[in-house]
């Protein structure tokens, strides 16, 4: 359990990604000249379904930043180390220019873009408000629970995903915004981890029940949110390419149903339970009790 934090906690250790996010200067591609975005090139129905994709990155990646900004809050009245406060200053930073990416992407695809595409309401986060005051304890377990969620889970499936849109984009504007966003979710899911095992032990008993619990409905919110409505048993057998396709089928940095759907189950398989597993979690049982 936690203690009274005293001045020499506010240096805490600065090791690995944790300690090195807000130290290391941070080199950035030029910024993608979306005004020579030859629009003519494409048909517009191409142009109008990328710019539909773009900009639903766009409102998720500026989500990201309403989420991290709570969980900075959360964490600084619980007076953490800095090493952590720091990360998730450079995490909010990312997200901020990985919003603007993708809203300027959307927008080159389509000016003319519908209401419905164009729509930018409040964002939310999917998780209850931090508790009031500033003992420590409950907030120290509030921000593992919004971790857990929007790193462990989000930003490691944002990962494969935004390599399999550099990959089939065949536009260089579209592969381009893709890479610059793909540069830092690596790094954004390993903070997530590490600053997740940072705070497990600061936790009680029941505290960790209830992010057991809270991932058991995380798991079933993204399968619904992510995987398009494909069940795991249709993908069974099936070969689906990530890559340029031919010559006469443009790019401008979409993937299908079935290109989410089966990057979320393999990631899923191969990274995320196995990584919760290593925390203490009963990995398994939540993905087996996710609501479906």
């Amino acid at each position: 359990m936690s203690q009274r934090p005293a001045l020499d906690d506010m240096l805490g250790p600065a090791q690995g990604s944790l300690g090195a996010m807000h130290r290391a200067q941070v080199r950035r591609d030029p910024w993608p000249d979306f005004a020579a975005f030859e629009r003519e090139r494409y048909p517009a129905a191409l142009r109008r379904a990328a710019a539909v994709q773009w900009a639903g990155r766009a409102r998720a990646e500026y989500g990201s930043v309403h989420q991290f900004s709570q969980v900075t809050h959360a964490l600084a009245s619980a007076r953490v180390a800095l090493p952590l406060l720091g990360g998730l200053s450079r995490l909010i930073t990312d997200e901020v220019r990985h919003a603007e990416l993708c809203a300027a992407m959307a927008l080159a695809c389509d000016p003319k873009a519908s209401e419905h595409t164009r729509r930018f309401p409040p964002p939310t986060t999917p998780w209850q408000d931090p508790p009031p005051g500033d003992e420590r304890e409950p907030l120290l377990a509030w921000a593992a629970g919004a971790l857990l969620v929007a790193c462990c889970l989000g930003e490691t499936l944002s990962r494969p995903m935004l390599e399999a849109i550099a990959l089939q984009a065949s536009d260089p504007l579209a592969e381009a915004v893709a890479r610059q966003i793909l540069r830092d979710e690596h790094l954004h899911a390993t903070f997530g981890w590490e600053a997740l095992e940072a705070l497990l032990p600061e936790l009680s008993g029941a505290s960790r029940a209830r992010l057991q619990a809270q991932l058991t409905q995380a798991l079933g919110s993204f399968e619904r949110s992510t995987a398009c409505g494909i069940p795991v048993e249709d993908l069974v057998g099936r070969e689906i390419n990530v890559g340029p396709g031919e010559e006469d089928q443009p790019n401008l940095g979409t993937l299908s149903d079935e290109h989410y759907a089966a990057i979320f189950f393999a990631t899923i398989e191969h990274e995320i339970l196995p990584g919760l597993a290593e925390l203490g979690f009963d990995a398994q049982a939540a993905w087996a009790a996710r609501p479906r």
